[in-house]
């Protein structure tokens, strides 16, 4: 038996109210900008049809129909994922969380009280940030279980046209007039396809923390007007040529704690992911495909046999882009 929560913790006048965990908290969530699928069971079809021009002409008589559109398909795999943990209310004996214990037989069943409560709340922002982490960085060719389940949106970049895949330098440049965010930001933008730059008001670039920071550098040490009162006031929304960034702080967490020689989760023959990364494309343009439902995916209950209380989470997801001309990659390590 492995309790989510283990403490050691002695009596004391603490909140019995307050968690002792400190909450995993994943900003800026991208999802804004995604197509959600919900409802999903199965593998799903993303139908594209080509632009249609060109077939307003001189009038004539007769009748003559133009042509010109071609429809292909792209495919969400989905898999089936699940999250499972247990806790015995047992755990909190003899601390202030213990105070919220049931009586007699039921103290180790947290069952309808605020223990319940606290274990599942931080269940479910680690399932958030498992979900976040994958769809992303999931790829079927990863030795590791945390990243293998499914192919997620960096993997399936992969297949974009050459031109649309940059590379970012390892060691960022910090000169002022020179920082590396600029010019990565630029080219992407130049390596967008007109298709892509014509859905304009729709772009959005997400970014590594480190290009960020960069980016925060390039706008202090340039010295306009609006970029100090921006950093002066603490806006959070950064944005290149009215291109809004969202900050994606967790690739940092996740490249740092995974793409080094011990855990090479990050590192194989399609993905291998060492530093900065961005990604720029179109609002709608990524597809998130899944059942996901934080009330209805969840179950928990009492194992009497046991003394634990048991949490499971189960829904299906898989990721996958539309159309190639409308995002543009970057990284370190392309």
């Amino acid at each position: 038996m492995a309790n989510l929560i283990t403490t050691s913790l002695t009596y004391s006048k603490e909140d019995a109210q307050k968690y002792f965990l400190q909450p995993l908290f994943v900003g800026n969530d991208a999802f804004d900008y995604f197509e959600i699928l919900t409802g999903v069971k199965s593998t799903q079809k993303l139908d594209k049809f080509s632009t249609l021009e060109k077939i307003t002409i001189a009038e004539a008589a007769g009748f003559s129909g133009q042509t010109g559109v071609t429809y292909t398909q792209r495919t969400i795999s989905v898999a089936r994922l699940e999250a499972e943990i247990e806790q015995a209310g047992g755990a909190f004996f003899n601390t202030i969380k213990g105070e919220l214990l049931r009586l007699g037989l039921n103290k180790d069943d947290i069952s309808g009280t605020k223990l319940q409560q606290i274990v599942a709340d931080i269940f479910i922002r680690g399932i958030h940030r498992d979900l976040q982490r994958q769809i992303w960085f999931a790829d079927t060719a990863s030795a590791n279980a945390d990243y293998n389940a499914y192919d997620g949106l960096l993997k399936q970049f992969a297949g974009l046209p050459a031109g649309q895949k940059l590379g970012i330098p390892s060691t960022l440049v910090t000169t002022a007039g020179s920082e590396t965010s600029v010019a990565e930001f630029q080219s992407m933008v130049d390596a967008m396809p007109s298709e892509g730059l014509e859905n304009r008001g729709d772009l959005v670039i997400f970014a590594s923390r480190s290009l960020c920071d960069n980016y925060r550098l390039a706008l202090r040490q340039g010295g306009t007007e609006g970029a100090y009162v921006s950093l002066q006031n603490g806006t959070p929304q950064l944005s290149f040529q009215g291109i809004p960034i969202v900050e994606m702080g967790l690739w940092d967490t996740v490249i740092a704690a995974d793409a080094g020689v011990t855990a090479p989760a990050l590192q194989n023959s399609a993905n291998d992911f060492d530093g900065h990364l961005a990604v720029l494309t179109v609002k709608n343009n990524i597809v998130i495909a899944t059942d996901y439902d934080s009330v209805s995916g969840a179950d928990m209950w009492y194992n009497k046999d046991q003394k634990v209380n048991r949490f499971r989470f189960e829904y299906v997801i898989g990721a996958n882009y539309k159309n190639d001309e409308l995002t543009v990659t970057a990284d370190s390590n392309a």
